[in-house]
């Protein structure tokens, strides 16, 4: 099976909202898959980072433009 990707726009949406976005998505998705968020509350740029730590996802890469934030996310 291949791994899928989906975008998860949270643009707009305080944080911790984002982050508990993510946390729902990665419930339907399997290990390898990749989530893409786009987000523009600054929180971001901290708790993703942790959130990836706490369970076990990789950052692929990284991109802010402006006040958009953009993370490209593998689970582990």
């Amino acid at each position: 099976m291949t791994p899928s990707e989906r975008v998860l726009d949270e643009r707009g949406r305080p944080c911790p909202l984002p982050v508990i976005a993510l946390g729902r998505a990665r419930r339907s998705l399997q290990a390898g898959d990749v989530l893409r968020l786009v987000a523009d509350d600054p929180v971001v740029l901290t708790d993703v980072p942790a959130w990836c730590s706490m369970v076990g996802a990789r950052i692929l890469a990284q991109e802010s433009d402006g006040p958009t934030h953009t993370f490209v996310i593998r689970l582990g």
